[in-house]
């Protein structure tokens, strides 16, 4: 009901004729009245011989909040029934904010640090309901803190205040991703969304022990990489002494402008080798440079077999690897009219 409406009824209905009525009224108090002697502004209605009993309120006011219940006398027996009496106040809009401490950079989130964020819902009766989201699931319980609620006067009603926070790491791979905080609402019809944009910004990521299938005889070739950094990193190749940079040509190499795929922060880096009879490069270094860092990539191009295993060779080009860890083979070679593309696939 709305504040300070007026005649508001509540009437209980029973299929018998009723002795003896009595009601306590919403509210603080716990009295129980007789009907023929309420306090003022309550008045009587319902007719004893049709099974009715009930009160008519003159104005309902916010103490009046709260459980009506009805005692009704029938045949000696007593029976009990009540109707809950709430006025209903919809939130202010959802407040969606997130620390001062948080380091921001190039108009986004430096990656690899705690991101707090807090939802709040202000002033609504009853109080809202928060849920989180990440990426359109809900958030894991154990990033989201314990809720606090608190209450404040207004023009006569006990409105309440809801606030939440999450402390979520931010890393690389939630770039791109959306934070939500979703209200619930008694008075409002759909759920109220507030949206916080996840856009982690970060250097060109390491790629260790890049390798290519060898590049063709004759034709020409395409070397193609793909890298992640966020903001768009500048590029340029060596090799064989050249140096060139993205968006230019120096001798039989064409370097290209990087170019994003439909993943966040991934970008596909071009060389081409317009006639490989003149140079068959087996060497390769891409640096990647965004306002984050720089990345060095090497590129080494080697036989191998249809499996991706390097063949090993006769000649004297030296192909040992000296260094540890793993090599991940990733190649695939496109043929068209003389023309090969190696390609490395994330």
């Amino acid at each position: 009901h709305t504040l300070y409406e007026r005649n508001v009824e509540l009437l209980c209905r029973t299929d018998k004729p009723i002795d003896q009525c009595r009601v306590r009224l919403p509210g603080p108090s716990a009295e129980t009245f007789d009907v023929g002697s309420l306090p003022a502004g309550v008045k009587r209605i319902g007719d004893d011989s049709r099974g009715e009993c009930g009160v008519r309120l003159a104005k309902f006011t916010s103490d009046q909040i709260g459980k009506f219940v009805c005692i009704v006398t029938i045949s000696g027996e007593q029976h009990e029934a009540s109707i809950e009496l709430r006025q209903r106040v919809p939130p202010r809009p959802t407040e969606l904010k997130i620390s001062k401490t948080t380091a921001l950079i190039d108009g986004g989130i430096r990656a690899n640090q705690l991101l707090k964020a807090r939802c709040i819902s202000r002033l609504g009766l009853p109080v809202s309901n928060l849920t989180w989201y990440l990426d359109n699931r809900p958030l894991n319980d154990s990033l989201v803190k314990p809720a606090q609620i608190t209450t404040e006067m207004q023009d006569g009603k006990n409105l309440q205040t809801i606030q939440q926070e999450v402390n979520l790491y931010v890393t690389p791979e939630l770039n791109g991703q959306m934070l939500d905080c979703v209200v619930n609402h008694a008075a409002i019809k759909s759920e109220q969304r507030t949206s916080f944009p996840l856009n982690v910004k970060f250097a060109p990521e390491e790629i260790p022990h890049i390798h290519i299938d060898e590049l063709p005889a004759t034709g020409s070739a395409t070397v193609n990489i793909t890298i992640h950094a966020n903001p768009q990193p500048i590029t340029r190749w060596t090799v064989n002494g050249r140096l060139i940079k993205e968006g230019e040509s120096v001798d039989i190499y064409q370097a290209y402008i990087p170019r994003p795929t439909s993943s966040n922060g991934e970008y596909r880096v071009l060389l081409k080798n317009n006639d490989c009879s003149k140079e068959r490069a087996t060497l390769f270094t891409l640096e990647a440079t965004n306002v984050l860092g720089t990345q060095t990539y090497i590129i080494k191009a080697v036989r191998v077999d249809d499996e991706g295993t390097e063949v090993i060779r006769n000649d004297d080009y030296n192909y040992n690897d000296d260094s540890n860890g793993s090599t991940f083979w990733l190649i695939s070679v496109w043929t068209f009219f003389c023309s090969v593309i190696a390609t490395r696939l994330l």
